[in-house]
């Protein structure tokens, strides 16, 4: 018999429950599940379904000590399952009593999107394993490996106790490039992220970069080139082809690299900010350094003594072309990726 898109999505599920023990809300996450699945032609991974009870007792009922981080929609916490595993929990919930209907749709279409690319994802070494979900709540939750509790914006900027080195910086900026390339190449559709910012990125206790968020994410249908969204953002920065008509091809990734490749070299995370009051654009403002040869002066004074001259100018200058204002100008991810590790093996042998 031929499984339907959303009969193999749940085959894939280890049920714990009978058909008719069902919530509501399993049944509507069925129907979601079935159009987002749709997308990304039926293809995921094996997950497990865990219930209310589990995760319940896994956070200690949520309880603030267990938070690793809170974003937009969603909250993320520490857990153990009954073996004492630790596990990484992402709970989706709205943050105001009164949620109107378009936030609940976006938030539920948030969660399953995050489900299904996360799963296709999973098997990336750059990615924070996606293991299971609950779907007894109003949103679903999703349930990771945990691999630590630090992101990387935690371990960049001028409140940092522990800044990471240059060498490091390089090599996560470079795996996290590898990533986002392989959404965009690997998958049976291409995946655009619409979202990669240092605070969804979880450090391991290498330092090893794991994305964490594909809620953003939207799909380009096969022999088409972009899609059309409504524009949305957690940067705050826009490039001007998504900020002015929502168009969305997989140069918009490119761009927001482009300001964590910033961020990743300043130590700044509003670099285009001037003063309290002031904005410019980061492409006029980097391209003015790069013209005067002032890369120097911005560089996070905590790399400073490990960094030399020449690798200023080549991460500047691969940001610079990442922030293009002209989309078609941007270099794709693949390139970006092979680029940076050519900059990390020259750092390998200098040692």
């Amino acid at each position: 018999m031929i499984l339907s898109a959303v009969e193999k999505m749940f085959s894939c599920l280890t049920m714990g429950k009978k058909a008719q023990e069902e919530t509501p809300f399993m049944k509507n996450g069925r129907m979601l599940l079935e159009e987002l699945i749709a997308s990304c032609n039926g293809k995921c991974n094996h997950i497990r379904t865990f219930s209310s009870q589990e995760l319940n007792r896994a956070t200690n009922n949520y309880h603030h000590e267990q938070m690793i981080f809170r974003d937009s929609g969603y909250t993320v916490y520490k857990g153990f399952l009954e073996d004492r595993r630790p596990i990484t929990i992402k709970r989706y919930s709205s943050f105001w009593e009164n949620t109107d209907y378009r936030e609940f749709r976006y938030l539920l279409e948030s969660a399953m999107t995050d489900i299904v690319i996360g799963t296709q994802m999973s098997v990336h070494k750059n990615v924070l394993k996606l293991i299971g979900c609950c779907l007894d709540f109003e949103f679903p939750i999703l349930v990771y490996e945990f691999v630590g509790n630090c992101t990387l914006s935690n371990r960049i900027g001028k409140y940092c106790s522990k800044p990471l080195s240059w060498k490091c910086r390089i090599r996560i900026a470079a795996d996290i490039a590898y990533a986002v390339a392989y959404l965009h190449t690997a998958l049976s559709r291409l995946v655009v992220l619409r979202d990669i910012r240092p605070s969804t990125v979880i450090l391991d206790q290498d330092n090893v970069a794991k994305l964490t968020d594909f809620s953003l994410s939207v799909s380009i249908p096969d022999g088409e080139s972009h899609v059309i969204t409504g524009v949305f953002a957690k940067t705050g920065y826009l490039p001007l082809e998504y900020l002015n008509s929502g168009y969305v091809t997989e140069k918009l990734d490119v761009f927001y690299f482009g300001l964590l490749l910033l961020h990743l070299l300043t130590g700044n995370s509003t670099f285009f900010k001037v003063n309290d009051l002031d904005y410019v654009s980061p492409y006029e403002h980097l391209k003015q350094c790069v013209e005067n040869q002032e890369l120097i002066k911005i560089v996070d004074p905590d790399i400073l003594k490990d960094v030399e001259q020449q690798q200023i100018v080549d991460v500047g200058t691969l940001a610079l072309s990442c922030i293009c204002n002209e989309a078609e100008g941007r270099p794709t991810m693949t390139d970006i990726t092979k680029q940076l590790w050519r900059i990390h093996r020259s750092l390998c042998t200098m040692l």
